[in-house]
């Protein structure tokens, strides 16, 4: 029998993807096909295209070398390996590749006869713990628009991100989540739960706007974020790819305004408490938040944002925020 773990995809996809994978192996050899929840007694992985699904997969093989590895892409095809040009797996492949499993299992059986363990010690491991390795993970799947995550806290699973949907499933009071995710950022753990605890952890919980809730805590953090301050401090510019959800921004008249300036001109933190007179602390938060929902992109310095001067562009963005400071309530993109 070949022990199946599909990891990235709902119920559903999971459950067609196994159906596919029978029909295929039964024609040729009689291989049985199983599901499998625990990635020590599977004999194949197969995960969503994403990058942070890849960078889980290649730690786990590198733990396990008896271990198959299939990616399923966007359009629904097998590839098999990790590599840069991985190979396409027709019928004959799959079913042949999965008869290979299946005589490997008859001949190892005593190897790969490790006890099952539970639902929590199944799951397929960290993909990032600290604060660094989570922005840049999260931004990452933000970009690739696929893939379910979980923060855990303590081993604890906390919130619920469904990336493809750009849904949040609170495990914890909504309320306190942003600023409990800020105050723990560096003991935070980046999960990718199986299919089945993902089921059992959703339970019909309401689920929340994911990048607003984003934001909430990219502004809630007060630390240094010691990689992205470093580039900051060193003349980088933001800019901004585009309008953030505007429930992020509610009446926050100034984060409209440092939206409107990034979006037209990418300006150092600096730059934009110059042009828009801010405190350094509200221009820092909105960048952290801007760049932990996937909206901000970091330019290296460049001579020409640093010959910016408040007395040419400057002085006419800050003309007009004054004129618009005089006219409250309208605020204009």
């Amino acid at each position: 029998m070949a022990r199946v773990l599909v990891v990235g995809s709902d119920m559903q996809g999971e459950q067609a993807l196994l159906q596919r994978l029978r029909g295929v192996a039964a024609l040729p050899a009689g291989v049985q096909v199983s599901s499998c929840n625990a990635l020590d007694a599977c004999d194949l992985l197969v995960i969503k295209d994403t990058p942070a699904l890849r960078n889980a997969a290649l730690r786990m093989l590198s733990l396990r070398p008896w271990l198959h590895c299939w990616v399923e892409d966007r359009h629904g095809r097998l590839h098999g390996g990790l590599s840069d040009a991985p190979v396409p797996l027709d019928d004959a492949a799959i079913a042949r590749a999965l008869g290979d499993m299946q005589a490997g299992n008859r001949d190892t059986a005593a190897a790969h006869a490790a006890p099952p363990r539970a639902t929590a010690e199944a799951a397929t491991g960290d993909i990032a713990e600290g604060m660094q390795a989570i922005i840049e993970q999260l931004r990452s799947a933000l970009a690739s628009g696929g893939g379910r995550l979980s923060l855990c806290l303590g081993g604890e699973p906390v919130l619920l991100l469904d990336i493809e949907q750009e849904q949040a499933i609170a495990l914890r009071a909504v309320a306190g989540l942003p600023q409990l995710l800020a105050d723990s950022f560096e003991a935070l753990q980046l999960q990718v739960p199986t299919s089945a605890d993902w089921q059992r952890l959703d339970a019909g919980l309401p689920r929340h706007p994911l990048r607003p809730l984003l934001w909430q805590w990219g502004q809630a953090s007060s630390v240094r974020w010691p990689d992205l301050d470093r580039q900051l401090d060193a003349g980088a510019a933001v800019r901004l790819s585009r309008w953030p959800d505007f429930r992020v921004l509610g009446h926050d008249h100034d984060g409209f305004r440092l939206c409107s300036l990034l979006l037209k001109l990418p300006c150092t933190a600096a730059q934009c408490m110059q042009l828009l007179a801010l405190p350094p602390a509200q221009v820092r938060g909105f960048i952290h938040a801007a760049y932990l929902g996937g909206y901000a992109v970091i330019e290296a310095p460049s001579r020409k944002a640093s010959a910016l001067s408040v007395a040419g562009t400057g002085g006419l963005l800050a003309r007009m925020w004054r004129s618009m400071r005089q006219r409250p309530g309208r605020v204009h993109a």
